[in-house]
Formats: C-alpha cells, structure tokens, sequence
C-alpha cells in the first residue's frame, strides 16, 4: 500500500491555523513535488468564497467581491479549475496531491484520487458516482452526484511537479442560501450566468443523515482514503505555514 502523509485541520484549530485552509492543499502539494510523496488533506475552514479562472474575467468583478467582503466573505483564487463556491464550517474539505508531470494524467487522477470520498459515501448510505450536475455552481464533470444532484465539488491542477484533487463534501450547508448567494455575486459580476439552488443537496437532507455531524464525516473520509493509503499524519511545518502565509496574500482577491 501507499505511504501518505495526513495533514488534519481542526475546526478547534488556532485562528491564524483556520484562516491559511484556503491554500492549506496547495502549500502541502508543493511538498509533495518537493519530497516525491503523496498527501492527503482533510480540512475546516472559516467561511470564504473560491474563484476560479474564468471569473477573473468578469466585466464588474471587483464591485461583486466588494459585495461579497461586505457579507463577511473573503475572496480567493483557487490554482485549478472551476467558478464560485462557497466554503464555510457547514462543509468538509478534502484533496489529494502526489508528483505528476503529466498533462494527460487528469483523468485517471480524478478517477484514483477520489476514491476516498466515494467510498466515504457509500459507508455513510450515499450512492455517490462522478457527474455533473446541471445548474448547480461551479458545475463540472468530475463532481459527485447522487440521483442527479451535487453533493461534492471537485477540481484538479497539475503545476509545478505536482497532481492536486481537491474539493468539498456539503454536510449540512444549504444549498438554496449558498445558490442565491453566489448567483448574486454572478448578477453583479455581469455575468449571464444562472444557478439552480435544486441542482446541490447536502448529506442531512437524506434518509438517516439528518442528525450526521461532521466528526462522523470526516473519519468516513478517514478511513476511505486509508482503503487506499497508509495514512501517517504530519502537521505543517513552520516553513510550510510561512509559504502559507504568502500563498494566501497571493490568492486574495481585493475589491
């Protein structure tokens, strides 16, 4: 079996700890490429909103992240693909980094990297599989769907020697709040875009699931990614928060 390294971040963690989890797997994959290693990432986070490429092309965008500041969400750019989410402390974030060099290799790293999450799902009674789901935000091929609608998102880079899979798994945010939310950023941005809050779900909402926590979450994706690697965890070194630090001043984006 695999060795990888777990780098585990409480939602009890230090605030200065919580505030670097939105480049949290991107510090830890360039690890990877430095140490030809495999790492798996299971994170919480404050709540702050991802954007991807494209939205950087938006024709008012600084007025919309203006907007979105003033909701109390900071904004970021994420490495990979993908538009808006929205990731607070009612969603679990996960990703899975190793060295890759190879432009070709994407899809077989989201069909092996996601594994854990999958099987994750299946042992908490969700029939997950790749899809994509039709109006949901940042809507991509390689999310899982249950019965058609989203309940996790998930996107790649390949960059600097390194493969990161990485995405967030819905527990118990809602998915009409977070829908009208980013649709209005989108509304203010310019963009024609529209969202159908019908398209996500979250793991609560199913039979048996109401009362699921996210300490249940979080070992179910444990102990799936430990299905297919000899987990040894790792905090972040004290190098690694400070390049944290900088990727996280790099990734802002200010109104």
């Amino acid at each position: 079996m695999l060795s990888a390294r777990l780098v585990y971040l409480s939602p009890n963690a230090p605030s200065e700890e919580l505030r670097l989890s939105p480049v949290l797997a991107e510090t830890v994959a360039r690890w990877c490429a430095a140490k030809e290693a495999t790492a798996v990432v299971i994170r919480h986070q404050s709540p702050y909103v991802l954007l991807g490429p494209k939205d950087r092309r938006l024709p008012n965008l600084s007025h919309a992240v203006q907007w979105l500041e003033s909701q109390g969400y900071p904004v970021f750019m994420r490495i990979g693909g993908g538009s808006a989410v929205l990731l607070d402390g009612d969603c679990l974030s996960f990703a899975v980094s190793r060295p890759c060099r190879d432009l070709t290799a994407w899809q077989d790293n989201f069909l092996t990297m996601s594994r854990g999450v999958i099987r994750a799902l299946h042992a908490l009674g969700i029939p997950a599989e790749f899809g994509r789901a039709a109006g949901s935000y940042c809507e991509g091929p390689y999310d899982l769907v249950v019965h058609g609608r989203k309940i996790a998102g998930i996107a790649q880079a390949i960059r600097g020697g390194f493969a990161l899979v990485s995405g967030m798994l819905l527990v118990r945010q809602d998915p009409e709040r977070t829908t009208h939310l980013l649709q209005e950023f989108y509304h203010r941005a310019g963009s024609p875009l529209r969202l159908e809050a019908s398209a996500v779900t979250a793991l609560h909402r199913f039979p048996g699931l109401a009362g699921v926590t996210l300490a249940q979450v979080e070992q179910a994706l444990i102990d799936g990614f430990a299905a297919d690697y000899a987990l040894s965890p790792q905090p972040l070194s004290s190098a690694e928060k400070a390049l944290a630090q900088q990727l996280l001043t790099e990734r802002r984006l200010l109104a």
